[in-house]
């Protein structure tokens, strides 16, 4: 082989080599991509999630790290969390535990591009946790910041805007409505002040077990606080057992619902004592059974109302 032949061969050789090796590297760099990025985040405009993670051999240690603002009727606050982290390369990715609490929630994760694919196992969807350095996880922080002050600032504001709002609503609506095929509820709110609440009437009307009558009407005066969004708050007179009856509505006044309790197959509205309200934990989730109360018009309450007592009558023949 002459001379020139051989230093071909020799330069074609030293770049096989060379690119298998750089292959090679890459390979071994992104399975090792855990170590390359200060952290990795997910952010929403009230919410910032940061994994700062490393790998070494397989194993995975770290941290989950939250920083949320969340609002409480009109009550702005910043919590901060951080949870150990735990997992192992498995596959093209990793399986990370993230121990929260007494809970241990486990994550599949895998690379898209230099950022992470994160998904809570039995979720259908995954979340993309950007590959971030400091500076960016910095300017992060002061977004969160910024979006607190911003909802201390106008709360407010927000407040008194979204209770007119609420009010126009229920102002436009002659009642709200439940039928059954043994009981009938009509709410009437009479009047509603922005600092204050709201009053009206109360309307519960069931099959009587009487014989000699077919229906019986209970009114009720009420009244109770809205904070023109999800929580709604009724408490009437007589008041049975001192209840306040806790339930929910829109910011549209579209319908009210009010938690019931089922006893002995019959169907009652559930309240709170005085005293189990005030250990209620805020914000107030109603769970449970409940019962929706439509807005209707004053046409459509007085049909469904002569319907229900109609077959309450023919029941009774």
């Amino acid at each position: 082989m002459s001379k020139l032949k051989m230093w071909v061969v020799s330069i074609l050789a030293v770049l096989i080599l060379g690119g298998g090796g750089w292959t090679a590297y890459q390979a071994i760099a992104q399975k090792n991509s855990l170590n390359h990025s200060y952290a990795f985040a997910y952010k929403t405009k009230d919410r910032l999630s940061w994994l700062e993670v490393s790998e070494n051999k397989g194993k995975v240690t770290g941290h989950l790290n939250e920083k949320y603002v969340e609002e409480v009727w009109w009550d702005p606050k910043i919590y901060k969390k951080q949870y150990a982290v735990s997992g192992d390369s498995k596959g093209n990715g990793y399986e990370l535990r993230v121990k929260q609490d007494k809970e241990t929630i486990i994550y599949d994760v895998k690379f898209s591009g230099k950022d992470l694919s994160v998904k809570k196992q039995g979720d259908k969807k995954s979340m993309i946790y950007k590959a971030i350095n400091r500076k960016k996880l910095d300017s992060y922080h002061k977004k969160i910041k910024d979006r607190y002050q911003y909802l201390f600032d106008t709360s407010e504001t927000r407040y008194y805007d979204n209770m007119r709002h609420f009010r126009d609503k229920v102002a436009k609506v002659y009642g709200f409505l439940y039928t059954a095929e043994d009981k009938q509820l009509f709410l009437q709110v009479e009047s509603m002040h922005i600092e204050i609440g709201w009053n009206g009437s109360f309307l519960i009307t069931t099959v009587s077990e009487e014989s000699c009558k077919p229906y019986k009407e209970m009114k009720l005066e009420v009244g109770g606080f809205t904070d023109g969004g999800e929580f709604f708050e009724m408490s009437y007179d007589p008041i049975i057992e001192q209840g306040v009856i806790i339930g929910s509505t829109d910011r549209d006044a579209k319908s009210i619902k009010l938690p019931i309790k089922k006893t002995n197959g019959t169907v009652e509205l559930k309240a709170f004592t005085r005293k189990e309200y005030k250990k209620i934990p805020k914000p107030y989730i109603m769970t449970g059974d409940s019962v929706e109360l439509k807005a209707v018009t004053k046409e459509e309450y007085q049909k469904q109302a002569k319907a229900f007592k109609k077959k309450a009558e023919e029941k009774k023949k």
